[in-house]
C-alpha cells in the first residue's frame, strides 16, 4: 500500500465527497443518521458520560423501569480510588480525604502507558503448577499498546485508537509434568511461552515509515500535517477514512484436528487467527509469530474500506460506496455456539440510521479449511450506530439497542471524531406537549442452518419498556414463549434506563471525556449492572431488572462457554476491589478493575471473590471449561486466565484462578519482565484434540 495519495487521488476523492454530502443534504438534515460507523469497545471502566445527578429526571416509573442509583455508588466510589490529593464528590463537588490507598492516579496512569518494546517481553518466573488435567493450548489477547505516533510523538485522542498488540501466550502441562518443578525448565523451558506483537497492517506500517498520522481516528484523532497544498486547504474536512487499529478482540479457530497434548508447534495447521476492532475488517496473523498476513475479507464477500457505511441511494449509492472507499467492519465481538463461530459484519446507512447486518456462522468441527456454512443478511432499524456487542441462541442472534443519532457536521468537517458526534436520539415529543421517554429495542435475526449464497431475514423488533445501552453479554436462552414473540432470557451488562435518557435530554456525546478517566476522576462514568431482559414467556409484555441488585459497576461478564445459548445460573466478571468494602454488602464501585468476582443468578448474589491486591489492576480474562459436557462437574467447572498489572514493578502476569474457588487464589502464575498496556478481550485456543475450540457449544 501506497503511504500517502497523490495529490489528485486527494482531490479527486475530497471532491467527490463534497458532492455525495451535498446530494444528500436534505437526508442528512432530516434524519439522525450515523455515518459512524462505529462506536468502538464500550469498556464503561473506560467510556465516560457525564455525571448528572441533579438533573431533573421527570416522568414516573413504569413497569420494568430500572432505579438509577449512579448517586449512591459516586459516593462509595471514594473507597477505592485515590485521586491525587482528594476525591471530589460526584452529586456536590465536596471534596472528600483518601481512606485507603487501593490504587492512585500514578498506578493507573502506568496501567495505561505505552509498551514501546524497546526490548523482547519474556517470562521471568513461574509460582505454582499447572493441574495436571489442565488443557495445552494458547491464551491469545489484545488490547491498545502504543498512543502517540512513535515518530512525531503527536498523541492519540483516545485510549481506544491506541495501536492494537497481540499476546500469545502458550501453556503446556505434559511440558510442566516433565519438568517436576526444575525452575530451569518451568522458565522458557515449554511450560510457558509468551509472545506480543504489534499488529503490524498496512497503514501502522506506513506509519512507522513516514512517522507521523497518516489517518484520522473514530474517537477523535487528527492526522499530522503533510505540508501539501489540499492538508492545507482543507485539513481532514471530508476525508473519511478511518484507521483500524485491530485493539479491540482476537480469536483463533479451525485447523486440522491432528494435534495432540505432546505437540510443540501446528505449523502445518490451517487455522485462522483474527485481530478485530469495529473500525474496519478483522486482519489475520500468523497463529505463531503473530506476523501480518491481510485483511480476512470472509471468501471476498466482504469490501475492505473505511468508513463502514453505505449512502444508501438506489443505483446511485453503490457507485457512491465504491468512489469514497467506504467498506465493512466486522463487529469485534463473536459467538461460538452449537460447533459454530458467528461474525457480524456492519454498515451504517447515512440515510435511514439503520445498521445494515451480515452475519456469517462458519463450522469449526470439520477438520480441514474453514467452510462459511450460513450468509445471512438483515437490517437492525433505528440504531444509530451498530451495537458492539450481541449474543446468540440456538434460532436468533440477538441485539439490543436504544436509538442514537447525531449532528455529523464536525466529523465531515474535520473537527471530530465520528464518536464524538454521536448521542442517544432526543424522544418524540408525546401528544401532551412532554417530552416521551426512550426505550430499547430487541432485535432477533432468525439463524439459517445453510445457506448457497447470502439469504435475507427480517429482524423480529421487540421493544423493552425501558432504555438501556448493553456492553456486554454474559449469556442467552429460550424459553418456552409466546406464540408471536420470541421467549428469550438475555444477560447483559448495561446502562440504566435513568442514564440514557438523562444523555438523550442534554445530547451529550457517548463518548465523555477520557483526559477525566485518564487523570483517576470516575465521577463521570456511567454505573453498569447486570440487567436481566425477558420477551415473550407466559406475559405478553417484556420485562427489565436487574440480576444482582447489589452488585454495583461491573463488566467483562461471561458464562462457562459449554452452557452458551442454555439456561445457566452461574457468570462471572470484574468489579473494583478493596477488602474494606468486598465482605460487605456495599455496592462496587466506578474505578478501574482489581478484582473478579463469581455471581449465581438464582440467588441474586455475589457468591466469591478474588482481589488482586493494593496497586493492582486486572482487565478481561477468558474462562477455560475442565470438561467438554455440562454434566461433568457443572458450570463451575472451570479454569480462569488473566493478565494482572503490578503498579508497584510495572510489570504484569497472567494468573490462572479455580472457577469455582476464587477466593483461594491462582494456583500458577506466568510473570513477565515488562508490562502489558491495560487492555481488552483474548480467547483460550486448545491444542489438545480433546480442548481444541470446537467444544459442544462456546462463547467469546
Amino acid at each position: 500500500m501506497d503511504s500517502t495519495r497523490t495529490f489528485h487521488q486527494d482531490v479527486f476523492c475530497r471532491i467527490l465527497t463534497i458532492v455525495s454530502v451535498l446530494c444528500t443534504a436534505a437526508a442528512f438534515s432530516s434524519k439522525h443518521c450515523a455515518l459512524a460507523f462505529s462506536h468502538g469497545p464500550a469498556s464503561a471502566f473506560l467510556r465516560p458520560s457525564t455525571s448528572l445527578h441533579n438533573h431533573e429526571q421527570g416522568g414516573g416509573r413504569r413497569r420494568g423501569a430500572v432505579v438509577d442509583d449512579d448517586a449512591s455508588i459516586s459516593r462509595s466510589r471514594h473507597r477505592t480510588s485515590l485521586y491525587s490529593n482528594s476525591n471530589h464528590d460526584g452529586n456536590n463537588g465536596a471534596v472528600k480525604e483518601n481512606d485507603t490507598t487501593s490504587w492512585s492516579v500514578a498506578d493507573w496512569s502506568a496501567a495505561l502507558s505505552t509498551q514501546r518494546l524497546d526490548r523482547p517481553i519474556a517470562i521471568t518466573e513461574t509460582i505454582g503448577k499447572l493441574p495436571s488435567d489442565f488443557p495445552h493450548g494458547i491464551l491469545y489477547k489484545t488490547g491498545p499498546a502504543r498512543f502517540e505516533n512513535e515518530n512525531s510523538g503527536t498523541p492519540y485522542s483516545h485510549w481506544l485508537e491506541g495501536d492494537g498488540a497481540v499476546v500469545r501466550l502458550e501453556l503446556n502441562p505434559v511440558a510442566a509434568a516433565a519438568a517436576n518443578g526444575r525452575r530451569e525448565d518451568c522458565v522458557g523451558g515449554g511450560i510457558a511461552n509468551f509472545t506480543y506483537r504489534f499488529v503490524e497492517t498496512e497503514l501502522y506500517n506506513a506509519e512507522r515509515n513516514e512517522g507521523r498520522i497518516l489517518s484520522r481516528g473514530t474517537f477523535g484523532t487528527k492526522k499530522d500535517d503533510d505540508d501539501s497544498f489540499i492538508q492545507g486547504l482543507l485539513g481532514d474536512a471530508f476525508d473519511f477514512k478511518l484507521k483500524n487499529p485491530c485493539n479491540t478482540h482476537v480469536v483463533r479457530f479451525g485447523g486440522s484436528s491432528t494435534s495432540s497434548p505432546g505437540d510443540d508447534d501446528d505449523d502445518d495447521d490451517d487455522s485462522v487467527l483474527l485481530a478485530l476492532s469495529e473500525v474496519g475488517l478483522p486482519q489475520r496473523l500468523d497463529p505463531n509469530t503473530l506476523s501480518p498476513l491481510g485483511a480476512e475479507t470472509f471468501d471476498e464477500r466482504l469490501v475492505d474500506g473505511a468508513p463502514a457505511a453505505t449512502i444508501g441511494i438506489p443505483i446511485l449509492g453503490p457507485v457512491l460506496d465504491s468512489a469514497l472507499g467506504f467498506g465493512d467492519a466486522v463487529c469485534a465481538h463473536y459467538r461460538i455456539i452449537d460447533g459454530r463461530i458467528a461474525f457480524a459484519s456492519m454498515r451504517q446507512d447515512a440515510i435511514t440510521s439503520d445498521t445494515c447486518l451480515r452475519m456469517f456462522e462458519i463450522d469449526v468441527r470439520a477438520p480441514g479449511r474453514r467452510r462459511i456454512a450460513s450468509d445471512v443478511s438483515s437490517v437492525l432499524h433505528g440504531t444509530g450506530f451498530p451495537p458492539h456487542d450481541w449474543v446468540m441462541t440456538p434460532n436468533y442472534a440477538v441485539f439490543v439497542a436504544t436509538p442514537a443519532g447525531g449532528d455529523l457536521t464536525p466529523f465531515l468537517l474535520g473537527k471530530k471524531g465520528p464518536a464524538e458526534c454521536i448521542s442517544f436520539r432526543r424522544a418524540d415529543t408525546a401528544t401532551d406537549g412532554e417530552s416521551s421517554r426512550l426505550r430499547a429495542t430487541v432485535h432477533f435475526v432468525p439463524r439459517v442452518s445453510t445457506t448457497d449464497g447470502t439469504i435475507k431475514r427480517d429482524a423480529l423488533r421487540v421493544e423493552l419498556p425501558v432504555a438501556l445501552h448493553p456492553v456486554h453479554f454474559a449469556n442467552a436462552w429460550e424459553n418456552e414463549g409466546h406464540e408471536n414473540t420470541p421467549s428469550v432470557e438475555i444477560y447483559a451488562t448495561c446502562w440504566s434506563d435513568e442514564r440514557v435518557n438523562r444523555m438523550a435530554a442534554t445530547g451529550e456525546s457517548l463518548l465523555g471525556s477520557w483526559a477525566k478517566v485518564k487523570g483517576g476522576d470516575f465521577d463521570g462514568i456511567a454505573v453498569q449492572r447486570v440487567m436481566r431482559i425477558r420477551t415473550g414467556g407466559t406475559e405478553s409484555e417484556p420485562t427489565v431488572e436487574e440480576a444482582i441488585p447489589s452488585l454495583g459497576h461491573v463488566d467483562y461478564v461471561k458464562g462457562n462457554p459449554n452452557f452458551a445459548g442454555r439456561q445457566s445460573t452461574r457468570i462471572w466478571g470484574a468489579i473494583a476491589g478493596d477488602p474494606e468494602w468486598a465482605v460487605t454488602d456495599e455496592p462496587a464501585p466506578v474505578a478501574p478493575p482489581q478484582a473478579f468476582c463469581r455471581l449465581d443468578l438464582s440467588s441474586k448474589r455475589k457468591v466469591d471473590e478474588w482481589y488482586a491486591g493494593p496497586r493492582k489492576f486486572v482487565d478481561d480474562f477468558v474462562i477455560i471449561p475442565k470438561s467438554r459436557e455440562e454434566e461433568d462437574g457443572g458450570e463451575d467447572h472451570v479454569w480462569l486466565l488473566a493478565p494482572v498489572f503490578d503498579a508497584e514493578t510495572k510489570t504484569s502476569s497472567f494468573v490462572l484462578l479455580q472457577g469455582d474457588n476464587l477466593s483461594a487464589g491462582p494456583i500458577f502464575e506466568a510473570r513477565l519482565n515488562s508490562h502489558i498496556p491495560w487492555g481488552l478481550h483474548g480467547s483460550w485456543y486448545g491444542l489438545s484434540s480433546q480442548h481444541r475450540i470446537k467444544l459442544k457449544n462456546g462463547m467469546s
